[in-house]
């Protein structure tokens, strides 16, 4: 889910759950001079992540954006997969018998886990539905080991900051707008010590690597 915006020798590398709708389409804009419209044709439905595919660390083209200015945006892993479970269990059912049911029954996994069914199995359920994997996947794995590659690195409440130093590189105001907001909000306090305790130890490298930054 990485922007390379070349003209402007900019880079973002996105992380699933940090705002990453949202700024994929402010940049999209930025690249075509209009606010991306999810479309229909031949039956089959595009949606902007399909515009700017996910990359991981490993993958990125790194000679070719050597000189280009490299952005990211981190948060807590915490509140991350929180957001992660919220948006895309609750809200889109990626774990639901309709949408997941054989892979779920394979890996014996129950459907739409509540919250503390979830966190116990993660790893599983990560590995069962790709979607979920891809969601909830340490930010290691995607922005990498060493935050020195990159020249901009903000936490997600200062995205508005973030807008302001990509505003900067392209020569024009950026705004970002508001999306993938669907599902309750949850935060640290409907955890258990333990579940905490149990989150922060699977994002152990996250947070001993990036977690200066939120």
């Amino acid at each position: 889910m990485t922007v390379f915006l070349w003209q402007h020798k900019l880079t973002y590398v996105s992380v699933p759950k940090v705002a990453c709708t949202s700024l994929k389409h402010m940049f999209f804009e930025v690249e075509n001079g209009h606010a991306f419209t999810a479309f229909k044709t031949n039956g089959k439905a595009y949606h902007i992540h399909q515009f700017y595919k996910g990359i991981n660390f490993a993958d990125l083209p790194t000679d070719r954006i050597e000189d280009h200015i490299r952005m990211t945006i981190v948060r807590d892993p915490l509140r991350r997969l929180l957001s992660c479970y919220s948006n895309r269990v609750l809200h889109h059912k990626e774990l639901s018998r309709a949408k997941a049911g054989p892979k779920l029954r394979a890996a014996g996994l129950k459907p739409d886990p509540d919250l503390p069914l979830f966190l116990e199995r993660l790893e599983d359920y990560c590995n069962a539905v790709g979607s979920i994997g891809h969601h909830a996947r340490p930010m290691v794995d995607i922005i990498g080991p060493d935050p020195r590659y990159f020249d901009h690195i903000y936490p997600i409440e200062r995205i508005g900051e973030f807008a302001e130093t990509a505003s900067k590189v392209v020569g024009k105001p950026l705004v970002v707008p508001h999306k993938q907001t669907g599902g309750p909000k949850l935060s640290p306090s409907d955890l258990t010590p333990a579940q905490v305790a149990g989150i922060r130890k699977y994002y152990a490298e996250d947070y001993d690597i990036w977690g200066r930054y939120f």
